[in-house]
Formats: structure tokens, sequence, C-alpha cells
């Protein structure tokens, strides 16, 4: 060591060592601290979206009954009240219906940040194409008014005055049990005639406008039936005098082209109506399909404490920001409706669930209606089987007419003065365990407050909950770019 040297050579190389490495050591610290305080941003993030779908989706909420007044709600919860695991369908709606009053309370849920919910549910989805076949004459019974003799002469040919036949494109006659189409109803010829018994049934397609006329004495009644009907006749006696399927007369031929005649006392049911059926459909669209195509359910944002729906809006709102989190969930939700109140929708049923018990056989659907021109379409679903009703009036002050087309293209038909009472039966397989729903497809003429549907008995009670699937997603970020 010279004179006036503070330290040694081998102390000042330790020095330098000793302040490198405390450098060292502080810039390490500085790092490390950026990189905890990155990772603990990241996290607080990343839960806030899983922290928000725990809420959402494993709790019932506070007050469990909050959708009762959602704008008192201090928690938003879907969980289904007294339940382990399903989510309760009416919470689902009122988070989307009530979301203006429940927007301060889904921020608060994300610690003020910006968030997106989107809801896919599996579910129906109905509808009706074309036409329900026209009504011409339903179950209309031709018999004599003064009743001595019950029947009267009854005629159907290819012309007003009643001389000519007419084609069809079908026929068909069911007798003792037997039944006889097209070509074999020529067997039961006799000459240029069939003669008809009490308790036939004819059924015939036509191929031309037919004129139908009933008389007997002052009594007389026209009907004209256009081209591509369907008829249906039931000869109901007592008597049958002289009426006939006759293939004489010029261009008559068996088994195409007759005309119906009946020269003495005859009684018979006749149903017209025309050859169209709408395509009828109830397709279950599941929620992967639905994220699949980009359809939500339901989809909405919190954007500065400020519900945003315009997807635009939305998609700028995430591009200012430098981070963005998402998580999802898939949950079962409880479904039960009976709202016979409810309007016209491709989805939301007035009936759905899952029958638990037998619908008594002898239960009445029943549909009042104004007395002005309308019409109501509905879809009807019992398990597999699939219906459309549609109930309507033509005409002021004219009767209310219903035709029920099945999938399988056979039909019913019914009638009324103000109102049209329907079997259950006919509408739903009766046996427990089948899923029902019944939906109002379309609404034409009157106003919804002025359809009455009216169930007896109520079906409320026959009905446990369906159970579907439903994914909700969330989207979290800072409209501002950084952490807070």
């Amino acid at each position: 060591m010279r004179r006036g040297q503070l330290l040694s050579f081998d102390a000042m190389l330790s020095l330098v060592i000793v302040i490198l490495m405390l450098g060292a050591i502080t810039s390490t610290s500085s790092a490390l601290k950026d990189d905890i305080t990155a990772m603990l941003g990241w996290y607080e993030r990343a839960n806030l979206a899983d922290n928000m779908l725990d809420l959402l989706t494993k709790s019932p909420g506070e007050p469990s009954n909050w959708v009762l007044e959602p704008s008192n709600a201090e928690v938003v919860g879907l969980r289904k009240n007294n339940s382990m695991y399903p989510l309760d369908y009416d919470k689902l709606i009122a988070l989307n219906e009530s979301k203006e009053a429940l927007k301060s309370i889904l921020a608060k849920m994300v610690n003020d940040k910006d968030v997106l919910l989107e809801g896919y549910l599996s579910e129906f989805r109905v509808g009706i194409s074309g036409d329900f076949p026209k009504i011409y004459l339903y179950n209309k019974t031709f018999e004599n008014p003064k009743d001595n003799p019950p029947g009267i002469n009854f005629r159907i040919t290819g012309d007003p005055n009643g001389n000519n036949v007419f084609v069809v494109t079908y026929i068909e006659i069911r007798r003792g049990g037997n039944t006889y189409i097209n070509e074999s109803i020529c067997d039961l010829k006799r000459g240029n005639n069939i003669n008809l018994v009490e308790g036939d049934y004819i059924k015939f397609i036509t191929g031309q406008t037919v004129y139908l006329t009933a008389k007997r004495g002052q009594y007389t009644e026209n009907y004209v039936i256009p081209s591509n009907a369907i008829v249906e006749m039931y000869i109901t006696g007592p008597e049958v005098s002289n009426f006939q399927l006759n293939f004489g007369g010029q261009g008559g031929e068996c088994p195409y082209s007759f005309k119906f005649v009946g020269i003495g006392n005859v009684v018979i049911t006749v149903s017209a109506y025309d050859n169209s059926r709408p395509g009828i459909w109830a397709n279950y669209t599941t929620y992967d399909e639905l994220v699949e195509k980009n359809e939500p359910t339901y989809m909405f944002a919190v954007i500065d404490k400020e519900i945003v729906t315009d997807p635009d809006e939305i998609k700028s709102s995430k591009e200012r920001s430098q981070w963005i989190e998402v998580a999802h969930r898939v949950a079962i939700v409880s479904r039960i409706h009976y709202n016979l109140l409810a309007g016209p929708s491709t989805t939301m049923p007035l009936i759905y669930g899952e029958l638990k018990y037998q619908i008594p056989e002898s239960g009445i659907f029943t549909i009042s209606a104004p007395d002005d021109i309308g019409s109501v379409e509905f879809v009807i679903m019992s398990g597999s089987r699939l219906a459309g009703l549609k109930v309507y009036r033509n005409e002021s002050n004219e009767g209310l007419k219903a035709v029920l087309v099945y999938k399988n293209g056979s039909i019913k038909m019914y009638s009324g003065n103000l109102s049209v009472s329907i079997p259950l039966k006919d509408l739903y397989e009766i046996q427990e365990g089948e899923v029902i729903g019944l939906w109002m497809y379309s609404l034409s003429g009157w106003s919804r407050d002025s359809l009455h549907v009216t169930i007896t008995p109520s079906l409320e009670p026959f009905l446990d909950p369906k159970f579907d699937t439903f994914l909700m997603r969330v989207e979290v970020w800072d409209d501002w770019g950084g952490e807070t």
C-alpha cells in the first residue's frame, strides 16, 4: 500500500464487486417487483370474469327473490332457490329484461370495469310455412228440416244443372270393414252404378269444380267446391233410397269420372276442404349450435356503468383496452312455462314442461275470439308428435272455425260461434313423461288482449320442469387501457 492510499488494491476490488452486486440486486429487485405487480394485476383481472360467473351461476342472488324487484337487488344470482344445481329461467330472463335496473350492481361485480354478458340457451324454435286447408263444409249434415221423411234429395255433379259427371284424382269407399281405393271400387259397381248404403264412408279429391245440391220441398242448399278439394261423406241413414255413384252419361268411367245422384230419402254428413298443408316445425337448437352461428339468446354490455347493446360500440370499447379477460360456464336451466297470456313468438311458449301425470281425457282447450275477421296459429308439441292449429273467422258475424293439421298430413276440424273448443287428447298424447309445448306462432286481425285461451282443467299442476343446457360467456376489459 502506498502512502495516502485509503484502501488496498484488493479492498478496492472487493468494493467494486460489492457495488456491482448491490446494483444488480437493486435492478433485479425492481424488475422482480414489476413482474410481481404485473402478475398480481393479471391475476386480479383474470379473476374478475371468473368471479362474476361464480356469483351468477352458483348463487341465487341477494335477496334470492330479486326478480320480483330487480332494482333492489344487492347481488345478481341465477341459481334456482332451494336447489343444488339448475339455474332459474325466470332469473335468466330478468337479467336481460331488467338490465337497466341491474347495471350498477353488474358493474360493481367486476370492480367497475367494462363487461360483456352473452347467453346461449338450448331451446325449441318453432315455425309454420304455407297455408292451412280452407274449409268449405265441416261435418254438415243434410237432412229434411221437417223430419218427415228424414232425408233429402242430394247430388254432386260437374255442372250447376246436375247433368254432367265430374272428374276426381282419388276415391275411397269404406264399407263393412273393407276399404276400396281407386280401381278397386269398381268391384262394387252394378251396371253403371255403385249403390250407396247406410254406414258407407266416401272420400275423394276433386279434379274440377263440383256443385252440391240438397233439396226437400222449399228447403234448398247449394255449394260450390273447387278443384283439388278433399270431400268426405258419411251416409248416416236411417234410410237410403236410390243414392248412387253414377258412371253413366257422357264421359262417365269407373273409377275417376262420375256423379252422385239421389232421388229419395238420403241423410248424409259432408266435410269439404282444400288439399293444402302447411309446413310445421319445432327444431331444438343446442347452445353450441348458437355459439357456432353467433346467435346469442341475449347479449349486452355494461360500459362506464351504462347499458350498451350495439355490437360496433362494444367492439370499439374493447379495442381501446390493453387487456381483455374471457370466461364461460355451461349450466343447466330449469324451465317450466304456463302462461296462457303470452303473445306470438317462435321461442317463448305458452306451455312448456314435462308431463308428470296423465292428462284427463275429458280436458278441453278453448279459444275465444272477437266477432271480427282474424286468425291465430299455434304450434303444438307432444313428445315426438307435432301439429299446427289455426283458428279463424273469415267474415264478421260468421262462425269461428279451427283446423288442426298433424305433421303426417291428417287433419281435424272444429267450429263454434264466439269460441271453439278442442279436446285436449286431440292436441296432446295423454301419457306421462312426455315433453309438451304450445307456442302462439302468429296473430292477425285480432289484438292479443281480445283473444282468450283457456284449458280445463289447468295443466299447470301436471307439469314438471324441462332441463335445458345453457352457456354463459363473460368478457371483462378496461376501456381506459390501464390497471387501476
